[in-house]
């Protein structure tokens, strides 16, 4: 669930923030420190559009980007400004919310968790104007899921490597952005996901929304319904999920896909969410709406 943001300068910025390094410490490990360094500059980026980020961890995100810039290579350059994101992020780490669900060791699951994690850093940026970061994040994950999970299902690897393959016919980044969109959806809707306790499906539903919510209170109602819906479509093709969790998501997909205004969109999945909770919320994201 979203954190108690008063006492952290990064505000809801933390979770986006926690998925790029994640994601940007793969994409370098997996031999990619440009896309590395891309991956985590949007993230960055990104992160100072949040609405509740604190005054001084702003000034650390610019300073850190500017540093980052300024070294003489692409390795450097993301070693800069990792080192800068985990000296933020480290700032504030008792927390028992700042504990997310691991990675499933089943490598389509995998792949889709991964894919997830895009999403929910991509579909924000792209929907603030980013859709060069947006492209970025989303090639650096796909890169990096096929150098690191190479027992993915060939499907799911052709797909990826199709839709990078496309990427550079095209010279828009809103098509090269949307091209991995595409693919992206494709793999994250294939069936024979993990096995997922009770308790990792609420870490799932959770992360979701301490990912989904600051998009939604920065008014950037798409990517908060495009992050929900990910991380549904995720769980209702993940195995052992039960049958009545399943149901719920489903349904929920169903009626939001019915639902021509976005914001009502996040608001039928956060709903859903929130029914699944031990502890629901009030609102897609934060911040109820008003009432007249």
């Amino acid at each position: 669930m979203p954190r108690d943001d008063d006492h952290d300068p990064l505000g809801p910025a933390r979770p986006l923030l926690l998925a790029a390094l994640r994601l940007g410490g793969k994409a370098a490990d997996a031999g990619d420190p440009q896309g590395a360094y891309d991956l985590l500059a949007c993230a960055a980026r990104l992160s100072r559009k949040v609405k509740g980020l604190g005054e001084v961890a702003d000034f650390r995100l610019e300073r850190a980007l500017d540093d980052a810039e300024n070294e003489a290579d692409a390795a450097a350059q993301a070693d800069e400004l990792r080192g800068a994101l985990e000296g933020l992020v480290g700032d504030d780490e008792d927390d028992d919310e700042a504990e997310e669900p691991a990675v499933p060791a089943e490598p389509l699951a995998a792949a889709q968790a991964y894919i997830g994690m895009a999403i929910s850093i991509g579909a924000p940026a792209y929907n603030t104007g980013d859709h060069q970061g947006c492209y970025d994040v989303y090639a650096a994950t796909a890169r990096m899921v096929l150098a690191t999970i190479p027992a993915a299902p060939e499907e799911a690897r052709a797909k990826l490597r199709a839709a990078l393959d496309k990427c550079k016919g095209l010279a828009e980044p809103n098509e090269q952005a949307w091209a991995m969109r595409h693919a992206f959806d494709a793999v994250g809707e294939m069936g024979g996901g993990p096995p997922l306790t009770s308790r990792e499906v609420q870490l799932y539903l959770s992360l979701a929304i301490r990912l989904g919510a600051p998009a939604y209170n920065a008014g950037d109602h798409r990517g908060c319904y495009e992050t929900y819906a990910c991380a549904a479509r995720f769980l209702a093709n993940a195995q052992a999920v039960p049958d009545a969790t399943r149901a719920v998501l489903r349904a929920a997909l169903e009626q939001a896909s019915t639902q021509q205004n976005v914001t009502r969109q996040a608001w039928v999945m956060r709903e859903a969410f929130d029914s699944l909770l031990p502890k629901p919320a009030a609102a897609p994201g934060d911040d109820p709406p008003d009432e007249d």
